[in-house]
């Protein structure tokens, strides 16, 4: 076998070796990251259970402003142990009564104002968790885009390495080629081989996270076979400026209105509780000159003295205070933490762009050129098949450096839209 049948072999490898082309089969039934994003979202057990945390303070609310039930009093007083009749002495009485209990000040407004300042607080957070939760799906969609790439690439390389193998070993037999010729691509053979059991385990452990998002079957269905096509991000100024209206920082903000609420209840136990009472108290018998015992009504107020507030109320207040200023620096931390994450993802953004468009104009048009000389440099004698073998393997990892690299870039843009508060698919 002479160079013209290597040549061969080569030119068939080659023309199969044609980026993306691997799921064309692929159609409705592949699972694109659109599809995966409306599967997270519509079946997140953490959505709802921040739905129902939201929907219990709101309940919890409502209930923290009333009043406290009224209690019911019945009982007997004076009864002569003697005898224990209701008739003998004059003071014995059945009594019946109503008892109210009331809040110091305006402590029940406030604190139902602070459970609803909590229920929007795990309002704005289900937003918030829908933005990370897309983004985690994203990355993860991504990393397996990724990976399929890369196993495309490694049995491509795999098939060409194989026709090589036979040509190589024709030629050794026929005594045209040398046994180091085998040996070197038998051990590349080998050498793929391994990449690719490697790059399936790595698949394999994509598709478990992403089944961990939108359920093991939709996880395992065949992957679309593009990158989503998202916009390019707005300036970083403008950016730097919607983030504050993230999500996360809304979260902060309302429970801030809670921390603020817990002070104003605080300030309001300084009042005094107080309580009324309204009685009825019966007799039986008669009197001495024979007219019925009369009955008797009476009423109440019984009001707390908060004459030793520093053991209590002054300490609740402190704490209340506290706790103000570790939520108000809940927020500053969380907004010093999203605008360096912004300015670093819109930086990894902006570099892959630029090498995205470097290997798109120069560095895969090179290799491709790269390959096609050296194929023609090996048919008329003047280099070797190893010069060949690296010429084309360095074509289709050109290749894949550039998937890499637009999916990296896909992954810097979809930190930013989380960074921009996106809460849609």
């Amino acid at each position: 076998m002479d160079r013209k049948i290597i040549l061969l072999s080569i030119s068939i490898a080659v023309l199969t070796a044609h980026p993306l082309s691997c799921y064309a089969s692929y159609r409705e039934t592949t699972l694109s990251l659109a599809k995966a994003e409306q599967l997270a979202i519509s079946t997140a057990p953490e959505l709802q259970q921040l739905q129902a945390n939201a929907d219990s303070l709101r309940a919890q609310a409502v209930a923290d402003g009333q009043w406290a039930d009224p209690q019911l009093i019945v009982g007997a007083a004076n009864v002569p142990t003697n005898s224990f009749s209701f008739n003998q002495d004059d003071m014995t009485m059945v009594q019946f009564g109503l008892q109210q209990s009331f809040a110091p000040g305006h402590s029940l407004a406030m604190k139902s104002k602070k459970t609803n300042a909590l229920a929007k607080a795990q309002q704005e957070k289900i937003q918030e968790q829908v933005a990370m939760l897309l983004r985690n799906v994203r990355e993860t969609w991504l990393d397996l885009y990724y990976w399929h790439q890369a196993a495309k690439v490694v049995r491509e390389n795999r098939s060409l390495y194989r026709r090589l193998l036979k040509a190589t070993e024709s030629q050794y037999s026929s005594g045209k080629g040398t046994q180091s010729d085998v040996l070197q691509i038998q051990v590349e053979v080998t050498r793929l081989n391994d990449q690719m059991a490697q790059v399936e385990q790595r698949i394999d452990v994509l598709r478990a996270q992403l089944g961990r998002w939108i359920g093991v079957d939709a996880a395992n269905r065949p992957l679309s076979n593009s990158l989503p096509h998202w916009s390019n991000p707005i300036s970083a100024a403008t950016l730097q400026a919607k983030l504050l209206q993230h999500p996360l920082l809304k979260v902060d903000t309302a429970n801030i209105e809670a921390a603020r609420d817990e002070v104003d209840y605080a300030k309001e136990q300084y009042k005094p509780g107080w309580m009324a009472e309204v009685g009825y108290a019966t007799r039986r018998g008669r009197m001495e000159d024979g007219q019925p015992r009369s009955d008797f009504v009476g009423a109440q107020v019984t009001i707390d003295l908060p004459l030793f507030a520093g053991g209590r109320q002054d300490q609740r207040l402190r704490a209340s205070a506290y706790q103000l200023t570790s939520t108000q620096l809940d927020r500053d931390i969380h907004y010093k933490d999203l605008l360096k994450e912004l300015t670093v993802q819109y930086a990894v953004w902006k570099s892959y762009s630029k090498r995205l468009s470097l290997y798109h104009h120069h560095l895969v048009p090179e290799a491709t050129q790269n390959s096609k000389a050296a194929l023609l440099a090996y048919q008329s004698a003047t280099t070797d098949l190893t010069t060949v073998l690296r010429a084309y393997s360095n074509q289709l990892t050109i290749r894949l450096e550039q998937t890499q690299i637009e999916v990296e870039r896909a992954k810097a843009r979809a930190a930013i839209l989380y960074l921009e508060g996106v809460t849609s698919c």
